[in-house]
């Protein structure tokens, strides 16, 4: 991976990148993370749901984005550091994705030239993302569907049975990378009550 390119595309969204989190760290890995937006009702904590075709969609995404992250504790006001799940593979590999930190700068636009840069995205105004909180109590997933976008907050998702038994059965899937594997294992053992 592309360490200055990626800071370079985080900057163009408006966050400063502090590196990678050491893979060793008993966070929910990346791809269980991901699937916050399957999470049952009773598991999510907020919803931010906006149609594609409203003329201010990148206004409201941004600011929406911004209401639930703040409210939902994915940062404090004072110290806007975060984890946002990057794809750490070169080009033409399977994807492997890790946490990496970063930090909101007062120049930010996620739903826009985030999205664009690839990184939290599928292009401009098609916001995609996983992020997480410094301690790990709270997951925001941004999707993109046919016509509308949804950021979805999940939190404490070490006490979320959908995700501990998503934990279980994806340690079990034969594609599940080792790396991810561990990770599982090292996050269902530190967060088992």
């Amino acid at each position: 991976m592309d360490e200055s390119r990626l800071a370079d595309s985080l900057d163009e969204a408006g966050l400063k990148y502090l590196g990678m989190v050491d893979s060793t760290t008993p966070l929910i890995p990346p791809n269980l993370a991901g699937f916050a937006n399957s999470c049952p009702a009773e598991g999510v904590a907020g919803v931010e749901y906006l149609t594609s075709e409203d003329p201010q969609f990148l206004e409201k995404a941004n600011s929406g984005w911004y209401r639930l992250t703040r409210e939902g504790g994915l940062f404090a006001a004072g110290d806007p550091e975060f984890l946002l799940a990057v794809n750490c593979a070169e080009p033409d590999e399977p994807r492997v994705w890790r946490w990496a930190r970063v930090s909101l700068s007062d120049q930010w636009d996620i739903a826009g030239a985030g999205a664009a840069t690839g990184i939290l995205g599928n292009g401009f105004g098609h916001p995609a993302f996983v992020m997480l909180s410094l301690d790990g109590n709270a997951i925001v997933r941004a999707q993109q569907g046919e016509k509308s976008t949804e950021f979805v907050l999940v939190r404490e998702p070490h006490q979320v049975q959908f995700f501990r038994k998503l934990a279980v059965q994806m340690s079990r899937w034969p594609d599940t990378p080792e790396p991810t594997r561990a990770a599982i294992e090292r996050w269902l053992t530190t967060t088992a009550q």
